[in-house]
């Protein structure tokens, strides 16, 4: 909670058994430790838990730095791990020379690190920290946070301690409390998960979670409600702090203290009422609501917001808040609300509105559930739909994180989540199924793979059956599944995309789904049955608008025909190929198919041996890449150049190309593939014998790989080093 005042006050007990928790050694060598803070909605968890990890900093015979992580209710434990190790990677980046600008959402991770001294008073970079930490979207993440997490507590000292607060927004869903049970059962010594948590909520009632050694529950499972009220001393002690700047409205304690005894000293109640205080609109505890309970005060709350003398602008940022659900970056809350900068730092200049807004390491959010929650039930008419205004404002949510998806290179994780549940409320279930569509690439390129399904499952359950929606969302899981090379699995989702399509004869999704199952047939070279699939699917894309798809289709139908050695065929769909680029209106759409075709057929040449036309065919995609500055692809053929030029003989030319990629993929910190260009490029100094620039690559290699953790690579370095 934001509060003019910070003092805390209260939970004697539960602060002494996380003392007591986090300084005894006794599990010190076997597991971590798990603890949940259990209380009804406004009883002060979250401030509990800042508490606690303030007590934890303060204690000077530990070292203990925090990170703390809101989990939106679509963010499954799995996109929180992803998240923790992206953060941990980019920060280490950042310490260690490697990032020019320390993000935002990394700082903690810096703090961290710094904490603990990872990476200063070091001549280089701690190349096992890079490999511990950098995520591989190819294995599993479980494996991965538990590996990072072990990394962490093998480096801490004896005194330190690691705190991970996991706050969700809204109720833990059941169906994930299996993975966050078998990560607190791994859990390395020296590191604490705090969680925050409803006392009906997966957590508290989960029997395999609770039956766990290492968790504990403050208060104690005994107490079926939770934390309990505050009580008259504790209230006392509150007022006494607010004192100072309230002496003019309200002198005399008891009457505060009869009004709180009104509200059974209920946290979120008295906090609010004293915030309430400093309004301007009210100038004496008898204005504040008697009535008891939250159900009242968040009411008030927000009577005092839309008659603050602020104005409009105020309301509309709250309600921007409340629809954006979610801690929220300004420019992005700015933009919902449609308000400048300017005015949102004046309304956080104001007393009361500030402490009605906290502060979250990736961004600020309305505090508190019960004031969030009363805002979103004003944005719904009595028959449950949306208001014009909570339109408006879903709406700009929709375009302001659509911008955002446009703009960056990497896909952005808020926005690629947020996207569609804003199109729900917006458009319902077509909409929804659409949008989810248009997100794929994002959420596949992240890696939210489980957040994708289950976002595809609950839009399947909201569309019409046999519609087209349904063989969109489908088709979408099928991609899923190829992604995670779960064939069989893509297959039948494919299939049953397909049905729906022929069913109700949509040529267009007829045709990615028979090009999609071509393209697994293909991948387990089944060639006989890709063909097939492939055919079909030409004779649908056709008849309609997709040509990109079409080339696409021919080109790898062209390449099944020529692992079937039927030539003729072959060189008929590349030059089919050719012919529909040419037909393609948009200019990057047709940049790109037309360097495709190139590409294949210079690859089908090389294989021939005709290393001049196929060398001349890469150079013409390289051209048309650079045109729309598609640069990985670029350094991509730029790489198959060099193989091509060393295999001839060529070692000047194929040293010139490769050293082109190698250029891209370091200004793209393609790390991977720039220690790979370091390693070739050294083998072919050595060749030419420039035994300076060998050694001068090599070293180059070997550091990359270090980042990596690549031990195979730099052993083989190691061999060449040795070489004369």
């Amino acid at each position: 909670m934001q509060s003019i005042i910070n003092t805390f006050v209260g939970r004697k007990e539960e602060r002494e058994k996380w003392a007591k928790l986090l300084a005894d050694q006794t599990d010190q060598n076997a597991v971590g430790r798990a603890v949940v803070v259990v209380g009804k909605y406004g009883m002060g968890k979250t401030r509990l838990l800042d508490q606690m990890v303030a007590d934890a900093q303060d204690n000077d015979s530990l070292q203990c730095a925090s990170l703390r992580y809101s989990v939106a209710p679509n963010e499954s434990p799995g996109m929180v791990m992803k998240m923790l190790l992206e953060d941990a990677f980019q920060a280490a980046r950042y310490e260690a020379g490697s990032l020019d600008s320390e993000g935002k959402r990394f700082y903690q991770w810096n703090l961290l690190y710094r904490k603990f001294g990872l990476f200063s008073n070091k001549k280089e970079p701690d190349y096992q920290i890079f490999h511990a930490l950098r995520y591989d979207h190819r294995k599993n993440i479980f494996e991965q946070f538990i590996l990072r997490l072990r990394l962490f507590a093998d480096i801490l000292p004896d005194n330190g301690r690691i705190l991970i607060v996991i706050d969700p927004e809204q109720d833990t869903p059941t169906a994930r409390v299996e993975l966050w049970s078998q990560i607190v059962r791994e859990l390395p010594p020296k590191v604490f998960f705090l969680f925050a948590q409803r006392f009906k909520d997966t957590l508290a009632v989960n029997e395999e979670f609770r039956s766990l050694k290492n968790v504990h529950f403050l208060p104690p499972l005994s107490s079926p409600q939770g934390l309990a009220d505050l009580n008259d001393s504790e209230t006392l002690r509150l007022i006494e702090t607010y004192q100072p700047i309230l002496k003019d409205r309200a002198p005399d304690y008891r009457e505060l203290l009869d009004i709180f005894h009104g509200y059974r000293n209920h946290p979120y109640a008295v906090h609010a009422a004293l915030d309430l205080l400093l309004c301007k609109n009210i100038s004496s505890p008898n204005q504040l609501p008697r009535e008891p309970m939250p159900k009242y005060i968040a009411p008030a709350q927000w009577k005092q917001v839309v008659k603050h003398f602020l104005g409009r602008d105020a309301v509309f940022l709250f309600e921007a808040y409340a629809v954006l659900e979610v801690p929220s970056l300004d420019e992005m809350v700015c933009w919902v609300a449609d308000i400048s900068q300017n005015s949102l730092n004046t309304i956080l200049a104001d007393p009361f509105l500030r402490s009605l807004i906290r502060d979250e390491p990736d961004g600020r959010v309305i505090y508190h559930h019960h004031l969030s929650a009363y805002v979103r039930s004003l944005l719904y008419t009595s028959d449950g739909s949306l208001t014009l205004e909570a339109e408006r404002l879903h709406q700009r949510a929709m375009v302001g994180y659509g911008e955002l998806m446009r703009r960056t290179l990497k896909p952005d994780t808020l926005a690629t989540v947020r996207l569609p549940e804003h199109s729900l409320a917006v458009g319902g279930p077509e909409l929804f199924a659409e949008t989810l569509g248009r997100c794929a690439d994002a959420f596949l390129t992240l890696g939210f793979y489980q957040t994708f399904g289950g976002m595809i499952e609950r839009a399947l359950s909201l569309v019409q059956p046999q519609s087209v929606e349904e063989s969109e969302l489908f088709f979408q899981l099928g991609r899923l599944r190829y992604q995670q090379e779960d064939w069989e699995n893509a297959v039948k989702y494919y299939e049953q995309s397909l049905q729906i399509a022929r069913s109700i004869t949509e040529p267009e999704r007829i045709a990615e789904a028979l090009f999609a199952l071509g393209k697994i047939a293909c991948e387990l070279h089944h060639n006989a049955e890709a063909e097939r699939k492939l055919r079909e699917a030409i004779v649908y894309y056709e008849s309609g608008p997709d040509q990109a798809g079409l080339v696409e289709t021919l080109l790898i139908l062209g390449n099944v025909l020529w692992r079937q050695q039927k030539t003729e065929e072959s060189e008929t769909a590349f030059d089919e190929a050719i012919k529909v680029v040419a037909e393609i209106k948009n200019y990057r759409q047709q940049v790109r198919s037309k360097a495709a075709v190139f590409t294949a057929r210079g690859q089908i040449l090389d294989e021939l041996g005709d290393t001049s036309s196929a060398a001349e065919l890469y150079y013409k995609a390289i051209d048309l890449t650079r045109n729309i500055y598609d640069r990985e692809a670029e350094a991509e053929i730029h790489s198959t150049l060099g193989t091509l030029f060393e295999r001839s003989g060529d070692l000047k030319t194929a040293e010139e190309n490769l050293s082109r990629a190698m250029e891209i993929h370091r200004d793209m910190t393609l790390v991977e593939h720039w220690a790979e260009d370091c390693f070739r490029l050294a083998r072919l100094a050595r060749k030419q014998g420039k035994l300076e620039l060998v050694k001068e690559r090599l070293q180059l290699a070997r550091q990359l790989y270090r980042q990596l953790g690549n031990t195979l690579k730099i052993t083989e370095i190691d061999a060449e080093t040795k070489e004369k």
